[in-house]
């Protein structure tokens, strides 16, 4: 829609759900555990300052790699171990002062994209974050956008550790098979308005994604069924923005896509899509627990005016064919939610204002 979500003033409430389906408030304390991160982790001053410096949209992610638990911030990527439940065992991981979007990770070498939108937009490291280079191709680097690099988005090929897809502004969508060394672009075209998501078909890796909103402010996804050499536009709505794609964990038909006030499912692989969630959010996000495919959650951010916000994360038990609120409470001063993950049977939250929570959910999920 017509709104940058550069740096959203939400406040987030969380209570579980009554078998009646009447939401009952319950206090943050109750429902979450506060991880950390609250001033180094403020992700709303950190698209300010972004925006202010570079001129770009920034997206911190939360990643659960390797039982750590990895956050990207303006400063650098920090991650603490798991099994910890203080808030004070974080550690400053890599590229220490960078604005760091999203890495992938193979062994000791990582590749990231940052908002720095120039040189920096790509950076590689061959021994565990201790030291960086920057690797963004000069021919990256256009006059028609300003010089500007602007990636959005990066994913690792789950069959293939060193094959890797990103969604950069002005190329499009790009391709790596040696870890980030060289780059084939795959498809010139790119959302313009926001661009949000890239991703493999991780049962049919040969089926690559990519989702934004367009200049005309129409949602879009665009999907490649043979290795990103055809394309052809599968999803569009008037008004909307696609943020992301939740693949099943077994049926590569099947997958779920979280809008503006929308949560669709296809089993075909996109070709159709049906709405099996309405009204409410924003939804950012959607995970199905891998060891449970029935369930899943999604969550996002509210609309109405910022003393109304709510956080309400959803359930489904049947494949997100319908969901219901499970929690929804208030959580004065933690201003939204940017992203989340499900290991096992926690939530990890990370917040726009005041760092990581996580909560516990009701299905007992095992790795």
């Amino acid at each position: 829609m017509r709104v940058l979500l550069l740096a959203p003033i939400i406040f987030f409430f969380l209570c579980s759900c009554s078998n009646d389906n009447e939401t009952n408030e319950t206090s943050s304390t109750e429902a979450f555990q506060y991880l950390g991160l609250k001033d180094i982790a403020n992700v709303s001053k950190a698209e300010e300052a972004v925006f202010r410096n570079f001129g770009v949209p920034y997206r911190s992610k939360i990643q659960i790699i390797d039982n750590y638990i990895y956050v990207t911030t303006l400063t650098g990527v920090y991650r603490k171990n798991i099994s910890t439940t203080n808030n004070t065992d974080w550690e400053l991981f890599a590229f220490k002062d960078l604005p760091i979007i999203q890495f992938v990770k193979n062994g000791n070498k990582i590749l990231a994209i940052s908002g720095c939108a120039d040189e920096r937009a790509f950076l590689y490291s061959s021994d565990n974050g201790e030291t960086y280079k920057s690797i963004t191709p000069s021919s990256f680097i256009l006059k028609e956008n300003e010089y500007k690099v602007i990636p959005y988005s990066i994913i690792q090929n789950p069959k293939n550790p060193n094959s890797i897809l990103a969604l950069v502004e002005p190329i499009g969508v790009i391709k790596s098979t040696n870890f980030g060394q060289s780059w084939t672009v795959l498809n010139k075209e790119y959302a313009g308005y926001q661009n949000w998501f890239v991703g493999f078909n991780p049962n049919d890796t040969t089926n690559i994604y990519y989702t934004g909103e367009s200049m005309a402010f129409e949602s879009l996804m665009y999907s490649s069924y043979d290795n990103g050499k055809n394309w052809q536009l599968i999803e569009s709505v008037d008004n909307n923005c696609i943020h992301h794609i939740e693949f099943h964990p077994t049926d590569s038909k099947i997958l779920l896509y979280s809008g503006e006030l929308m949560i669709k499912k296809s089993i075909d692989k996109g070709e159709t899509w049906k709405a099996v969630l309405t009204g409410g959010l924003y939804f950012f996000k959607t995970v199905f627990d891998k060891n449970t495919p029935s369930v899943l959650y999604t969550s996002g951010v509210n609309r109405l005016p910022y003393e109304n916000h709510k956080l309400m994360i959803y359930q489904s038990t049947n494949g997100g064919d319908s969901w219901e609120t499970l929690f929804q409470t208030n959580l004065s001063g933690i201003g939204g939610l940017i992203d989340f993950e499900l290991y096992k049977n926690r939530l990890y939250l990370y917040t726009y204002t005041d760092g990581v929570y996580m909560l516990e959910v009701g299905n007992k999920n095992k790795e």
